[in-house]
């Protein structure tokens, strides 16, 4: 079942990503594009989940079609097709960003039950391997360390790094007009980069 999950969101990227071309050729077309995808994915916000977004994508080319008539928005030259995938990529991206967020809301309402000090609200794996991300939040203040893997683009390798950013300590949603209180370290040490952030969460940032 996962399988065929990833295979549908896949076919929604691969779509999304179809449509960028366009406007390095026909501009006036991609703002089309963009406005009938927008359109479509507003019609979209009735299907709150995963499992339901998959279940109505059987119905998609009558959902564009039901857009379409309704905004009268001229569709001469574009691949219907296309503007459903990337219109359903668009809106499981916002489906996924609001269960991230309602997860990172149990986790600090959880921490905070147990008396915590600090909490994970976000983490894409138990292993630290790249691409990884891990949001660690004070629950005092929203302070909180994001700990990170990536890849270094000059040799391939794991690039350990953690920077101290601001959230908003009821919802872990990051203060955007907020700068880094500690600005990104990196290290290709693993070690060195655990006694970074263990630094950090001792000493209070």
């Amino acid at each position: 079942m996962a399988d065929e999950r990833d295979q549908v969101i896949q076919r929604w990227r691969t779509a999304e990503e179809r449509l960028y071309p366009v406007v390095m050729v026909r501009p006036d077309l991609y703002e089309r594009y963009i406005s009938v995808v927008r359109a479509v994915a507003d019609e979209l916000r009735s299907y709150p989940t995963l499992d339901a977004l998959i279940e109505a994508f059987g119905d998609s080319a009558e959902i564009t079609a039901r857009v379409v008539r309704a905004e009268i928005i001229s569709t001469e030259g574009m691949d219907l097709g296309l503007v459903a995938g990337a219109a359903f990529s668009l809106r499981y991206r916002e489906v996924a960003e609001e269960e991230s967020r309602r997860d990172a809301v149990r986790r600090i309402r959880d921490a905070r039950a147990r008396d915590e000090s600090w909490a994970i609200v976000y983490e894409t794996r138990p292993a630290a391997l790249p691409p990884y991300r891990r949001l660690e939040m004070r629950l005092a203040d929203g302070v909180a360390l994001h700990v990170f893997v990536e890849v270094d683009p000059d040799t391939g390798a794991p690039l350990y790094g953690v920077e101290v950013v601001q959230l908003d300590a009821q919802t872990a949603d990051w203060v955007t007009d907020a700068a880094p209180l500690i600005e990104r370290e990196t290290f290709r040490d693993p070690g060195a980069w655990e006694a970074a952030i263990a630094r950090l969460r001792a000493t209070g940032v």
